[in-house]
């Protein structure tokens, strides 16, 4: 998935709230986080708040929200649209992995929605999640199944398109062999390496409305051109010459969601009791 460029940020919502990809993963993590009221809650790569959204949706007592982005429009688009529903929460533009250099107290959960596979190193990033997240709290993280070995034959709509154009030669790319992709036990090994407790794994299935495609390529071309707007329409036209190849698939979208707790060693389950801390 191509990063979105700066200034992109009321672009991207305005598509991808119309998506049942963000729409139905985001409102099953925030669901699956079991979120009350009052949580303190960090909402990492947020990207234009959809996130934050779906958890107030869950959560209509309020929560407290820190939300952080490396990118700054996505970050000013998160706010208004935080702002809009009449919410107060805490911005930061930033790298993932400086977290602890920004949440100063503990959290009672991080929610990363399709995000956390994607950092450049997630162990490292994990790393530091670890060391903000309260014992009893939970990180909750989704990731794009057409990029994880699990259920058999992948059949997400942009994963049919990038098998039916480089069998023709069209995109200068191969598939990655299944077997080197990300699956459960790899991931929930990379989670424990990183001090993490793996606590639960979920498989989601999400239909993909006519449209889906179309809009995933909106924000992510698969075409090069010398502009946005240009690469967007030379996707859009690939796409159209393979509508017919790809619906013999079937497609749909697949989600996976992992949650976990810090594992604590008893010393750190002392200091945090005498510190008054949970």
């Amino acid at each position: 998935m191509r990063p979105m460029a700066p200034g992109l940020g009321s672009y991207y919502h305005a598509i991808a709230e119309q998506m049942a990809i963000y729409r139905e993963s985001n409102r099953r993590l925030a669901e699956a986080a079991e979120l009350r009221p009052g949580m303190r809650v960090v909402d990492l790569a947020c990207g234009s708040g959809l996130t934050s959204l779906a958890a107030l949706d869950a959560v209509p007592a309020g929560l407290d929200l820190t939300l952080i982005d490396s990118s700054q429009s996505m970050i000013d688009e998160a706010r208004r649209n935080l702002e809009a529903r009449g919410v107060s929460a805490t911005y930061h533009v930033a790298d993932a992995a400086a977290i602890c250099q920004l949440v100063t107290e503990k959290v009672d959960r991080v929610l990363c929605n399709l995000s956390l596979w994607y950092f450049a190193k997630p162990e490292d990033v994990l790393r530091e999640l670890r060391k903000v997240i309260k014992p009893a709290g939970r990180l909750c993280f989704s990731l794009l199944g057409s990029y994880f070995n699990v259920g058999g034959e992948v059949v997400s709509p942009y994963w049919a398109l990038v098998k039916v154009l480089a069998e023709r030669g069209v995109l200068p790319r191969a598939l990655p062999d299944v077997d080197r992709l990300p699956n459960q036990r790899s991931i929930e090994g990379t989670l424990a390496g990183a001090g993490f407790k793996p606590l639960s794994f979920a498989l989601d299935e999400i239909d993909a409305p006519d449209e889906e495609l179309a809009n995933w390529l909106r924000l992510y071309p698969i075409a090069n051109g010398a502009t946005r707007a240009e690469a967007v329409e030379k996707s859009l036209a690939l796409l159209e010459t393979a509508r017919d190849e790809i619906a013999q698939w079937k497609p749909h979208w697949r989600t996976v969601r992992f949650q976990a707790q810090p594992q604590i060693n008893p010393e750190e389950i002392l200091m945090a009791k005498f510190a008054g801390k949970k």
